[in-house]
């Protein structure tokens, strides 16, 4: 397959504070690939350096080959990256529809569903596009809830449809910000479930960011380890497991 995400040296600072500092890894392409690491370790710093959000201070992030840090968000997601985001960005007053729409817009050549009448190209786009997006919907199992406002959801739903938003695109690498963040032990199953079906059904690259070390290590291919916004390990689940820094500033003496 190959490599679809390089990173390289990558610094991240602000003002005296080093969010990330000299951090290096890659992805294989259709992966699951997890970052790891205590709160403030600089997990989501790395997101929104990937994601175009952040601009670093040095490095490089190399995606198919193509070098990332002078191109814009929106260009970012041209070429086949999304994110969700770890604190949900929905519109509360939209139904689950609608949100899953406005995530689908950025590929739209003739602007957003109206659900107005429609003549020639345009008719024929949105046709497509509202396809794609009733498989997403299918995907996430989120039929019965539609036409609901995002607001009137619980947490764990929420959660799923900010995901739903990023797969609406299509993308080649997924970027899960603590997706399973405020959820209980089924909807972390289910969403386990679908973080397995976007690798094995869709072939995507999914980076995850999971607090959860059961389903870190379950999950994932490789991991990345950060602490203070230095890199201690990067390896396979096994390899991380044993790596003496991780046991000691992440892991806990009593994983020995």
């Amino acid at each position: 397959m190959g490599k679809i995400l390089e990173i390289e040296g990558l610094h991240l600072q602000f003002g005296g504070v080093k969010a990330l500092d000299n951090v290096s890894y890659y992805i294989e392409e259709g992966e699951i690939f997890s970052l790891i690491g205590p709160n403030g370790a600089g997990k989501t710093s790395m997101l929104n350096c990937i994601s175009g959000l952040y601009q670093p201070t040095e490095g490089s992030i190399l995606f198919k080959g193509q070098e990332l840090t002078s191109l814009k968000p929106y260009k970012r997601t041209s070429l086949g990256i999304a994110r969700a985001f770890q604190n949900i960005a929905l519109f509360a007053h939209m139904s689950v529809l609608d949100n899953i729409k406005l995530g689908r817009h950025a590929l739209m050549d003739s602007g957003l569903f109206s659900g107005g009448l429609y003549v020639g190209k345009a008719s024929k786009e949105e046709i497509v596009h509202r396809e794609k997006v009733e498989e997403v919907i299918e995907f996430l199992e989120l039929q019965d809830i539609r036409n609901v406002p995002v607001g009137k959801l619980p947490y764990g739903l929420q959660k799923r449809v900010e995901v739903g938003r990023a797969l609406a695109l299509e993308p080649e690498l997924i970027l899960l910000d603590e997706p399973m963040a405020g959820m209980n032990s089924s909807e972390k199953d289910m969403m386990a479930r679908m973080i397995l079906d976007m690798h094995e059904l869709k072939g995507m690259t999914v980076v995850l960011i999971e607090h959860d070390l059961g389903v870190v290590m379950n999950l994932s291919h490789h991991i990345a380890v950060l602490d203070f916004g230095k890199q201690i390990g990067f390896g396979t689940p096994e390899e991380i497991q044993k790596n003496p820094a991780v046991i000691k500033a992440y892991i806990g003496e009593e994983a020995i």
